[in-house]
């Protein structure tokens, strides 16, 4: 008798495990876009943040500029460097993609004291302004001007954004 009832539970566990991963696969391409994301932007103290949303599947990266204030860095070329590095990279490799977003992050404090982050920087590529971009030949500078769409924050020259 207990054999046939575990035999009866194997093939029930066997169909949820294919179902999930069936469900699944959608989410392993956003992961794996994310993940890729994540590798692009490898340096230390960033703190990189990533998803792919949907129905519009557009990577979403932000991360921390901190380092650059701390190192006193012009963060617009540091900034655009990295977008650079990420969004060429990941259109070409992920060809599902129709866009990627990155956000740049300042901690801030308050009066109180307190820390908060704040976008200092966000820009958006979709896939057909990026193809017509030659990156290569393009001033980690000059990147954010050849966004679809960017939001710079006063905060970003305040930061010492030269």
């Amino acid at each position: 008798m207990k054999a046939r009832v575990a035999f009866a539970v194997l093939p029930l566990s066997c169909a949820a495990v294919i179902l999930a991963q069936l469900f699944s696969a959608p989410a392993t391409a956003a992961e794996t876009a994310a993940m890729f994301a994540k590798s692009v932007i490898a340096e230390p103290g960033l703190h990189p943040w990533t998803i792919v949303t949907f129905p519009d599947e557009c990577l979403v990266v932000e991360f921390k500029l901190d380092p650059f204030v701390a190192k006193q860095q012009n963060l617009k070329s540091e900034f655009g460097a990295i977008v650079r590095r990420v969004v060429p990279a990941a259109l070409d490799k992920f060809p599902k993609l129709k866009s990627v977003q990155l956000t740049g992050l300042v901690t801030v404090r308050d009066k109180r004291g307190s820390e908060r982050e704040v976008q200092a920087v966000m820009v958006k590529f979709y896939r057909a302004n990026s193809a017509s971009i030659k990156w290569d030949t393009i001033s980690p500078a000059d990147v954010l001007d050849l966004s679809d769409k960017k939001t710079i924050s006063p905060i970003l020259a305040k930061t010492g954004a030269r």
